[in-house]
């Protein structure tokens, strides 16, 4: 049997800042991937190890709760662990600690198995499954349902999908979805309010040289927003997401 938990550590870097001098969430999201990579690699399921087998890892939905954001230089722990299986839904979930098992932020995602040939999903392969894992934590409780439809589109940019963006599987990267959703939002809500939570469920691929229309709009709920991520060239919906800020403490 293996135990699940993995524990791996990150210290912010300036680059990875905002202008407040926090950790942006892409940034803590991909700290969190590399987290589950070195996790998953210990079992011997890593992304590399699926790729010899043609086939990948695939995001799918991701539900990210922050408590506070750590400051450049600021030494982080992110604890992962695979957290349950449905059918062909892989759950794996996270917990971001500072100094002192200070608890910043946690997050639940949902993993599918690609083939990197067909690019289509498929049933989890035997040697997933068989397995035998302990599970290392109690499961936090995952994002499920459908999202509300974005009706009322108040803000929209056009995003082309460049060299940069693209990932391993060969389409764009999760966190750079992440980044777009976020950047839809004006400058001036982003620079006084702070990201409490984002639900963000990844429906498509997008590969280089697509364009990407970015809209998003107010929700039913204050400070609440919903989001939509398109193709200009297929007209398939990407991504669809929505964020709840509160007010930056001065």
């Amino acid at each position: 049997m293996i135990s699940t938990t993995g524990q791996s550590a990150f210290t912010i870097r300036s680059t990875e800042s905002d202008l407040n001098g926090q950790a942006t969430l892409p940034a803590l999201v991909g700290y969190m991937q590399e987290a589950a990579w070195d996790n998953t690699a210990t079992m011997g399921i890593s992304m590399y190890e699926l790729l010899e087998r043609g086939l990948t890892w695939v995001l799918q939905r991701m539900r990210v709760e922050m408590f506070r954001y750590p400051k450049h230089r600021e030494g982080i722990s992110v604890e992962t662990w695979a957290s349950g299986r449905e059918r062909v839904f892989l759950h794996r979930d996270f917990r971001v600690y500072g100094a002192d098992r200070e608890l910043l932020g946690q997050a639940t995602s949902v993993w599918l198995v690609m083939d990197v040939v067909k690019r289509q999903l498929v049933s989890v392969p035997n040697f997933i499954t068989a397995i035998e894992v302990v599970p290392g934590q109690e499961p936090l409780p995952f994002a499920k349902g459908k999202l509300p439809q974005l009706e009322q589109v108040e803000y929209e940019q056009l995003v082309p999908v460049r060299w940069h963006d693209i990932d391993l599987n060969r389409h764009v990267t999760n966190t750079r979805y992440l980044q777009w959703v976020l950047e839809t939002l004006p400058a001036d809500l982003l620079e006084k309010q702070q990201l409490q939570e984002i639900d963000i469920i990844f429906k498509a691929e997008s590969t280089l040289g697509d364009s990407v229309a970015a809209t998003a709009g107010p929700a039913d709920e204050a400070n609440t927003f919903l989001h939509k991520l398109s193709s200009t060239e297929s007209g398939k919906e990407l991504v669809q997401a929505k964020t709840r800020f509160s007010k930056l403490e001065s």
